[in-house]
């Protein structure tokens, strides 16, 4: 009898901490540093965090989401949606503080708000700012430099759009093998006459095989 094996059964629960912000809307990315400014400031080390907002804008809890060195952290979209799905969230906004005093944008910021963009949207759940934290309440928002416009994800609705080639390619590297293209099912009729055909096939050499040993002795 084969042994049966059991699948772990795991769950995702939020723990809610002491809190930070207040019940008052974020409005305005200076609303946004007067409730998360002064917790922050003082952080020796990049932190990135999540606030989750109702449809009104006001703030339903805000999870950190990574905690890297000075001038680096390490995120990915896949963590900072998790608590927004949890939370119900309808939008959300992205923060991170810069301690070594510079505002400006890194390359690397610039590409995760790229990224959650396109993340947010394509899940409905709209990300309507990423602002950096300064020191002494000074500050960068994405949304104000327009540097990278909120555009909405445009899904397409016809075949041809869709490049099924670079989704196979995309999964092989994943491991998945392309699936062989399956001969398409022969009526009854032209099985058999295949198989007579082949069999007559088979007649014909047997036959100048004998013609070429010639007659026996």
């Amino acid at each position: 009898m084969p042994e049966r094996y059991g699948l772990e059964q795991v769950s995702i629960r939020m723990v809610r901490d002491a809190p930070l912000i207040s019940e008052e809307s974020i409005e305005t990315p200076e609303d946004a540093i007067r409730l998360l400014g002064e917790t922050f400031k003082d952080y020796d080390r990049e932190v990135v965090g999540v606030v989750h907002l109702r449809n009104d804008n006001s703030p339903i809890n805000m999870t950190i989401v990574s905690m890297g060195c000075l001038n680096q952290s390490i995120v990915h979209p896949r963590e900072m949606m998790k608590a927004a799905f949890l939370s119900n969230a309808s939008s959300i906004l992205m923060f991170h503080n810069h301690p070594a005093g510079s505002l400006s944008p890194s390359k690397n910021d610039i590409a995760i708000t790229n990224r959650m963009q396109q993340v947010c949207m394509m899940a409905g759940i709209p990300m309507l700012d990423h602002i950096i934290l300064g020191k002494e309440n000074y500050y960068y928002s994405f949304r104000e430099k327009g540097i990278l416009p909120m555009e909405e994800v445009r899904y397409s609705t016809s075949l041809s759009d869709v490049d099924l080639k670079v989704a196979e390619k995309e999964a092989e590297k994943y491991g998945y093998q392309k699936a062989e293209k399956s001969s398409p099912k022969k009526s009854i009729k032209s099985s058999l006459a295949e198989k007579k055909k082949l069999a007559g096939a088979s007649k014909d050499t047997k036959k100048r095989k004998t013609m070429k040993r010639g007659p026996e002795l």
